[in-house]
């Protein structure tokens, strides 16, 4: 019988070695280590972000439909990356949010924003924007009562955006009321775009609505947007709230809504958003 045992010499076939829990566990902590070297580096790239240098403010006018006369500015937030190109807005904010930062940043904004209100035209508001998770935050209500714009708080506007669901209406609801104690007055962003802005609508009772654009759009030629936005601007009147459309960009649609009763308007083709430092020299010439 032939035998099939090796030959004394021959090569034998690597053995499979099982990994040791020593080299499991150092893999673990090296791969830890790379994620908290990259968590450092994306909070080291948001600092400048959140100081303002490569954050800018841009004011929007929000113009009345009737007279076409600017009633108040929304302040938005402008980013840059390190090369100087635009970073969208909705982005950093979400990776902000990502990393802790969010109401850190919101505030930040906010401030900025605020500064400028004393320069702004008399009578004139400013609108804000901030989270629910923001307006939580006992140093959101500082911001707003405090400092030089204590005295103005008749002419802050505070937009409640909708990118986070509200788990407790009656805490967010007793710190509103605080706010609006004290002049403040309380508007609902994108109202239309979501089930959490109609909830907004009906549990916050605000003094503004501002109607999505995405109903806003082609309003002139769309039977369903005309729809809804006559639907909201009903919901306005008889709560006794000011309609503002967002996002016009053409006389038709700021036609259209004019005669659907909406009383204020947003957008391209009323105003473009502009550094505050435009705005000032503009209304200085006129």
């Amino acid at each position: 019988m032939t035998s099939i045992a090796p030959r004394a010499g021959a090569s034998q076939p690597p053995r499979s070695v099982a990994p040791r829990k020593g080299n499991r566990l150092l893999g673990l902590l090296r791969a830890t280590d790379h994620r908290t070297i990259a968590r450092r580096a994306r909070l080291a790239a948001f600092v400048p972000l959140i100081d303002g240098s490569r954050r800018e403010i841009r004011l929007q006018p929000i113009v009345d439909l009737a007279t076409t006369a600017t009633v108040g500015y929304e302040a938005l937030s402008r980013f840059t990356d390190v090369t100087g190109v635009a970073r969208c807005p909705e982005d950093v904010f979400a990776q902000a949010t990502e990393l802790g930062l969010g109401v850190r940043l919101e505030q930040a904004a906010a401030a900025a924003a605020l500064a400028v209100l004393p320069d702004l035209p008399p009578g004139s508001y400013l609108s804000v924007n901030f989270s629910p998770r923001a307006l939580l935050e006992p140093g959101t209500a500082d911001l707003l009562l405090s400092g030089p714009t204590g005295q103005l708080t008749d002419r802050i506007v505070v937009e409640v955006t909708e990118h986070e669901e509200v788990r407790d209406y009656a805490t967010l609801l007793a710190v509103l009321n605080r706010l609006r104690g004290h002049g403040i007055r309380l508007a609902i962003d994108d109202t239309g775009a979501g089930f959490a802005s109609l909830q907004h609508v009906t549990r916050l009772a605000p003094d503004i609505i501002k109607l999505d654009s995405a109903f806003v759009r082609d309003i002139d030629r769309d039977l369903g947007r005309r729809a809804v936005a006559r639907a909201l601007i009903g919901c306005a009147t008889e709560t006794g709230a000011v309609l503002v459309a967002e996002g016009i960009e053409t006389s038709a649609e700021a036609d259209q809504l004019r005669a659907l009763g909406a009383q204020l308007g947003q957008g391209y083709h009323l105003g473009r958003p502009r550094p505050p430092a435009a705005l000032m020299s503009l209304s200085l010439t006129r």
